[in-house]
């Protein structure tokens, strides 16, 4: 069976469509939730810390226009954060000025940061001077480091009365980092449960939309040469599942006119072949009985009539059968009037009248057209009364080859099964034992194999015609 009829079940899995759609879905869906979800979370952080920082922009703001306006003077920063808000109630509604005073560190540098401190010792000020320390504000201790990673800071330049100051306010990130760690051991749950919830949504309906096309494979796999009768479910959504069976269904019903025609032509072509075989055994057995009292000349020349029908039948067949299976075949311009004084100077049982036949030039195959030619012929004088009367000319871009005969001619009902393989009809033109029945057929098939058409018409002289319309040449058109 091959590598894949031995697939293991697990192989089979992997390889379904299913599976496939699915991990495909899971993946991008997770893929993108994923960096959906650090987008957000450093969006959240950046927005937290911008909020920060906007606030104690503020606090500077505020407090460096109440130094520098002279609404409070330097010292007021040394007192604790209860003290100054007390001194500030009624004197700003500032709540952003209170909150970052409450909740930052707020310290400050520059050459008059000694005239905050009311009584500065001499070796704080030598310190001070040398390290360059900042002084603390409103009563609050300084953290040991105000590393960026843990501290929101903003600075602002102050013109005191006593001199430049730099006031600094430093607020802690650690609600920030609290807030983001929640956020994130959220999303680190609910990322892979959606991305699992969508994996299985995807599976469910990967499924639903994909039953149908199980159904019809199972069906199709069910169909063999003797149950062509049979057809894929269909669904009645208008989709490509929906499309899919229609096409498998049209395509059986094509395969099932093929096998019906191919079993009839079987049967019809055992048929025809069986009879000149039984003709030539009847004779050769008959003349056997006695020997002496045969007449073998006839008998030789019944069995060569039988044998010389039989070679007909089983080019015919072999003809039919390499233009159907559609094989390349060698063409060039064929001067059909030759063809047709070739095939009509023949002796057969009724005058042929050639004096409409002018000149007609199409691109085929010249055996080929040889073959439609006396076809049509033959097929004329057999059903001919007295006279065959054979046209060919040109239609504009179309050569014309009309042959007429004074017989009963065809019904309108029977010109199109006149040109079935081994065709009978009921009355009229019922085919005498001098025909195969693949005559016509093969005449239908020749001329639309070259882009042409074969019908019948009724005859001035009151028979059939038979009328071929093949693309002329450049040159027939000149």
């Amino acid at each position: 069976m091959g590598a894949v009829g031995h697939m293991n079940p697990i192989g089979r899995l992997m390889g379904s469509v299913r599976v496939r759609i699915t991990a495909a879905v899971a993946l991008a869906f997770g893929l993108t939730l994923s960096l959906a979800a650090v987008g957000l979370v450093r969006q959240v952080e950046a927005a937290l810390i911008n909020d920060i920082q906007v606030r104690n922009a503020t606090v500077t703001q505020a407090l460096s226009q109440m130094l520098t306006s002279g609404q409070v003077s330097p010292d007021v920063l040394a007192r604790s954060a209860s003290e100054f808000d007390a001194e500030m109630q009624g004197r700003t509604d500032n709540a952003v000025l209170r909150e970052g005073i409450t909740e930052s560190y707020i310290y400050a540098t520059g050459p008059a940061v000694d005239t905050i401190e009311s009584a500065p010792s001499a070796w704080e000020r030598l310190k001070r001077f040398l390290t360059d320390d900042p002084a603390p504000l409103f009563g609050k201790s300084m953290p040991s480091t105000l590393s960026a990673d843990r501290f929101a800071i903003s600075r602002a330049q102050v013109s005191t009365p006593v001199g430049q100051l730099t006031l600094n306010v430093a607020s802690p990130l650690d609600g920030v980092h609290r807030t983001v760690q929640r956020i994130e051991r959220s999303l680190a749950i609910a990322v892979p449960l959606l991305v699992v919830l969508v994996g299985a949504m995807t599976w469910f309906m990967t499924g639903r939309a994909l039953r149908p096309v199980h159904d019809i494979t199972k069906r199709a796999d069910e169909i063999g040469g003797s149950t062509l009768d049979e057809r894929v479910p269909e669904t009645a959504s208008d989709d490509e599942i929906g499309e899919l069976a229609r096409t498998m269904n049209r395509m059986l019903d094509r395969l099932e006119h093929s096998s019906d025609r191919q079993k009839r032509f079987m049967s019809d072509a055992s048929h025809e072949l069986r009879s000149p075989v039984a003709a030539i055994k009847t004779q050769i057995e008959t003349a056997l009985i006695d020997p002496g009292a045969t007449d073998w000349e006839r008998v030789a020349r019944t069995v060569l009539a039988e044998d010389e029908r039989l070679e007909t039948l089983v080019s015919d067949l072999l003809a039919l059968t390499r233009i159907e299976e559609g094989r390349p075949r060698a063409v060039t311009e064929v001067d059909l009037d030759e063809v047709v004084f070739d095939q009509t100077m023949r002796p057969v049982r009724v005058p042929v009248d050639r004096s409409a036949v002018g000149a007609g030039r199409v691109v085929a195959v010249y055996s080929e057209m040889t073959s439609v030619v006396r076809n049509l012929v033959d097929n004329a004088v057999r059903h001919a009364t007295s006279k065959v009367k054979v046209s060919l000319g040109q239609h504009g871009p179309l050569v014309r080859l009309a042959v007429d005969d004074d017989g009963p001619g065809v019904a309108v009902e029977d010109r199109d099964k006149v040109f079935e393989r081994f065709a009978r009809l009921q009355e009229g033109r019922t085919r005498d034992a001098g025909g195969s029945g693949l005559g016509l057929a093969l005449t239908r098939r020749i001329v639309e194999s070259y882009g042409g058409r074969v019908f019948v018409e009724s005859s001035p002289m009151g028979g059939a015609s038979f009328v071929v319309e093949l693309p002329g040449t450049d040159e027939s058109l000149d």
